[in-house]
């Protein structure tokens, strides 16, 4: 009787956090057909770029008009995108190359050979740097976009998957076991963070919190980077993938397993409200104020404009 009445009160409230966020202005305000199995996206150069997994091409939206300005043709299966140091880069999947395409001229202009085909997980720009993962090796590798080089190889053994940077920090998923991995880009040493959730794969950092993904168990663990310490463990829902946090703080989470997005309240730690998008959505970047959604599973990318 205990165990019932406990599960029925946090059933409860999290009928009430939901219906607290049902009133919410969130909303889709476009629905953008890039390509086939739209896989990430980041914001820069006025336009936000997506990878298109199944068609091998990265996609350029015009924020303004809410459609594809242009495509560059990539290698196989491309995902992972990174802005910084003048370029767009992107993650060869298929390749296990970073290629790096010139945003003015729409135009690969260098492949970066960095993994095993099938083992380069992603790439993120970020303390000057370009930053990728051997998920096969157990590798965060490092490139110096001055010479397109790679300048370091990170043995944080696992499984390295998504990552992220911010709060002065590259902050890599897992795709196995408990802990994520902080890398000081200072001197590329690392330490490991249990968030005690399995898988935890997919990271968004804030100035206040690291946040981590973890699908199999649907949670979402909130990390305070002054500390390293696990503050909140947040069930979501089905299938969480790569959250973003929105200007306003909260953290929009694809729910590949609902074809939602969740919203959380950094605030009270609860989610408080979903937003129905495409099937298999992931991941979620943040660029131009909203918050961008792909449907890997369709052809679309998702806008979405935060309350």
């Amino acid at each position: 009787m205990l165990r019932i009445a406990a599960a029925a009160l946090v059933l409860t409230a999290l009928s009430a956090g939901l219906a607290a966020g049902a009133g919410n202005s969130v909303r889709v305000v476009a629905k953008i057909r890039t390509g086939i199995g739209p896989c990430s996206e980041a914001g820069g150069f006025n336009a936000v770029w997506v990878g298109n997994y199944s068609d091998s091409t990265v996609a350029r939206i015009n924020p303004n008009t809410n459609k594809v300005a242009g495509k560059v043709r990539v290698g196989s299966t491309p995902c992972g995108i990174g802005i910084g140091s003048g370029a767009v880069w992107v993650d060869g999947w298929g390749t296990g190359a970073v290629e790096r395409i010139d945003p003015r001229r729409m135009k690969v202009v260098k492949r970066i050979k960095v993994a095993g085909s099938n083992a380069l997980w992603d790439v993120t720009y970020g303390a000057g740097a370009v930053w990728g993962t051997d998920v096969i090796k157990g590798l965060v590798i490092r490139i110096d976009p001055k010479t397109n080089r790679v300048v370091a190889r990170i043995k944080t053994g696992g499984s390295p998957s998504n990552l992220r940077y911010g709060a002065g920090a590259i902050w890599v998923g897992s795709q196995f076991g408990t802990s994520i991995f902080r890398v000081d880009p200072a001197t590329n040493r690392f330490i490991a963070i249990d968030t005690t959730q399995s898988g935890p794969a997919s990271p968004a950092v804030a100035a206040d919190g690291v946040w981590v993904s973890a699908p199999l168990p649907g949670t979402v663990t909130r990390i305070d980077p002054a500390t390293n310490a696990v503050v909140a463990t947040i069930q979501v829902g089905a299938q969480p993938a790569n959250p973003a946090i929105a200007p306003n703080g909260h953290v929009f989470v694809p729910l590949k397993g609902e074809n939602k997005v969740a919203e959380i309240d950094p605030a009270t730690n609860t989610v408080v409200g979903k937003t129905a998008v495409g099937p298999g959505p992931f991941p979620a970047a943040q660029a131009f104020g909203d918050i961008w959604v792909p449907s890997y599973k369709g052809t679309q990318v998702y806008r979405i404009r935060p309350s």
